[in-house]
């Protein structure tokens, strides 16, 4: 497929995104958590963390585009004082339609299968299925809110989030603001056209199914972090690709079940009926440090 055919693509998809004139086509994040400490020890554990995505528009019409991408997500760290690493895994793809419904209303309605485990493949537990709908609408060409909701099956049992935000563009180009609480938020203040100073904040939650062993009952690991931190950010190549240095705190909650020990039901940070057994120490954050690119393509420069 020749650039110009892709350039048509990424146009069109914009058509039905208004506010925001970029597209981010590849993101790669690597980072380290230093030192997460253990309830009652005083042992401590590296985390090291990576994750890269792909998102890849394909329009059919003037108002509808499918999306197709894939995300991986690795972090590797002890689950117990003296005990050995473990990578927990994380392969999600993207499959869904993105629709401008009319002038103001659009949609995005993704499916997001995933297999997620410290040994990557899809028999037992592994497999976990997910989607998310989210509903926006253009308040004005520089405001548009956002209501939608995510869900998935996980290692403890079905969870449901609901998602309030925006996205904001100040008159003078310089503030910008997108929310999709309380999953993720970003503000950031930009400098020059290259330079930029943000506050970052992401709340996941996810499980991973441990390794089974033979004739004993297997398990998973919960894992809800909490990340704030301010980042600096410079666009090269015309801002085509973006470098972020990012540090801040993140909480550590890997938390690890026996794998009949779950949950009716968890709701955003509400985990409703937890009598659960925790079979490792509960553990506790600490500072980290993240670098990573984005590849960005931009529809327009208001700046000329």
């Amino acid at each position: 497929m020749n650039k110009s055919i892709v350039i048509i693509f990424i146009v069109l998809l914009f058509q039905s995104l208004n506010a925001q004139e970029y597209v981010d086509l590849i993101k790669v994040n690597y980072g380290t958590l230093f030192n997460a400490g253990f309830e009652g020890s005083e042992e401590k554990t590296t985390i090291s963390l990576f994750d890269a995505g792909i998102t890849y528009p394909i329009p059919i019409s003037d108002k509808t585009t499918v999306i197709t991408g894939v995300d991986y997500s690795q972090q590797t760290l002890e689950l117990a004082p003296n005990s050995d690493n473990f990578s927990l895994n994380t392969i999600i793809l993207k499959a869904g339609l993105n629709i401008k419904h009319n002038d103001r209303w659009s949609g995005t309605y993704l499916l997001l299968p995933k297999i997620a485990s410290s040994d990557l493949h899809t028999d037992g537990d592994h497999f976990f299925f997910g989607g998310v709908a989210l509903l926006k609408y253009q308040k004005s060409e520089r405001i548009q809110y956002r209501l939608g909701a995510y869900a998935s099956t996980e290692g403890f049992g079905i969870l449901m989030t609901p998602i309030l935000g925006l996205y904001y563009l100040s008159e003078d180009n310089n503030w910008e603001i997108t929310a999709n609480l309380p999953i993720n938020a970003d503000v950031n203040r930009r400098f020059s056209t290259a330079l930029s100073v943000g506050l970052g904040f992401q709340a996941p939650v996810r499980s991973y199914s441990l390794p089974r062993e033979e004739g004993v009952l297997g398990s998973y690991v919960q894992a809800s972090n909490i990340e704030l931190g301010p980042y600096i950010q410079y666009g090269i190549l015309d801002n085509s690709i973006l470098l972020r240095l990012q540090g801040g705190y993140s909480t550590a909650p890997y938390e690890v079940f026996a794998e009949d020990d779950t949950l009716p039901i968890r709701l955003s940070a509400f985990e409703f009926g937890d009598d659960r057994n925790l079979i490792n120490p509960e553990m506790n954050g600490n500072l980290f440090l993240r670098i990573g690119a984005i590849y960005r393509f931009h529809i327009t420069d208001k700046n000329n």
